[in-house]
């Protein structure tokens, strides 16, 4: 009898399985995973290692955002500088020499005054005035714009009138010989002698220089501008330009 002293253990000798199941969801001996009749995978349990993702996705979308970011800062920056209008406060009063009317003025988009260099009143020597209008913030326009002029009045350099004349002449020619080599064109109807001088400048700019000499006074006028853009400056036109010198010279001559 089994149990008994010297008699085997109950199921000796029986091969493993024979007439018992394994427990429900595990293999039977001799099995492996993918076998059929393993049972159904189990569970991942807490402390496991899920399978590794592709970062791909992650990565592109990252890169996307930063490019997307980039581009609106850009984009900022941009609308700003097109949007900003230039200028400063609207300056000082002008000197009779320098004054210009309101016509004149608002063509050429300028109201702000500064006089750089006030004339001497020293008897026996030059009179040289050194004139600006730039332009006021919030009303002269977002299109930058300069119109500055000198003035040289020898008409009391010294006592003889033909030598004041001669000395008016003299600095005539000096300045239009810094116009050699670059496009110019008379001005007709401009004083004693007159012209227009179109000075090089950067790209996205147009400087347009008017000389003119009436008697024993010179003045030197030049407009400069550019107009803005989205993405890029342009000069302004140079008709445009051309308009502003030859009225502030008919205006300025007018005045000797």
């Amino acid at each position: 009898m089994s149990g008994q002293p010297g008699y085997p253990p109950a199921g000796y000798g029986q091969q493993p399985g024979a007439g018992y199941g394994a427990p429900p969801g595990q293999p039977h001996p001799g099995q492996f995973p993918g076998q059929p009749g393993y049972g159904p995978a189990q569970p991942v349990g807490p402390g496991s290692r899920p399978p590794a993702k592709g970062r791909t996705g992650l990565v592109v979308g990252i890169v996307a955002g930063v490019v997307v970011l980039a581009l609106a800062g850009v984009a900022g920056v941009v609308a700003l500088d097109y949007f900003e209008e230039p200028g400063g406060d609207p300056g000082e009063q002008p000197i009779a020499e320098c004054d210009l009317s309101a016509d004149l003025k608002s063509q050429a988009h300028v109201s702000s005054f500064r006089l750089v260099e006030k004339p001497s009143e020293e008897q026996g020597s030059l009179r040289r005035a050194n004139c600006a209008w730039g332009q006021t913030r919030g009303k002269d326009g977002r299109d930058p714009r300069n119109l500055q002029f000198l003035i040289y009045d020898y008409s009391d350099f010294s006592a003889k009138p033909e030598q004041n004349t001669e000395q008016a002449e003299s600095s005539y020619d000096d300045l239009s010989a810094f116009a050699n080599g670059l496009p110019t064109k008379p001005a007709e109807g401009l004083g004693d002698e007159a012209l227009l001088v179109i000075e090089p400048t950067a790209r996205d700019t147009v400087d347009v220089k008017l000389i003119a000499r009436k008697g024993t006074t010179v003045w030197s006028i030049t407009y400069s501008g550019r107009d803005k853009g989205i993405f890029s400056d342009s000069p302004m036109p140079q008709g445009e330009a051309e308009a502003v010198v030859r009225k502030a010279a008919e205006e300025l001559l007018a005045k000797s």
